[in-house]
């Protein structure tokens, strides 16, 4: 029988931007965020929330005292030649 779980890796600047920005949609009330009807299903919500919880308990640096810094060049690193990129193919 196939193994019923899968294994994603991110490397820490990815990781901390993915966590950054599940972050925001789940905590900052007046912080922009995907409209309901963006989602088919409230599962999709839900593996966002888990993933936002499996990268909160992996994570050190959102607890770190320079974590905007850090979100910051992890942000700055991975723009570089993303202008062109789209959700949207």
């Amino acid at each position: 029988m196939d193994d019923p779980t899968i294994s994603l890796t991110l490397d820490k600047d990815r990781a901390i931007v993915l966590f950054d920005l599940l972050a925001r949609w789940e905590g900052e009330n007046n912080a922009p965020f995907p409209a309901a009807d963006c989602f088919e299903s409230g599962a999709e919500v839900r593996v966002l929330v888990d993933m936002l919880r499996d990268l909160e308990a992996m994570l050190v640096g959102p607890f770190s005292p320079d974590y905007s810094d850090l979100v910051g060049r992890a942000r700055a690193h991975l723009a570089d030649g993303s202008e062109d990129m789209s959700l949207r193919i």
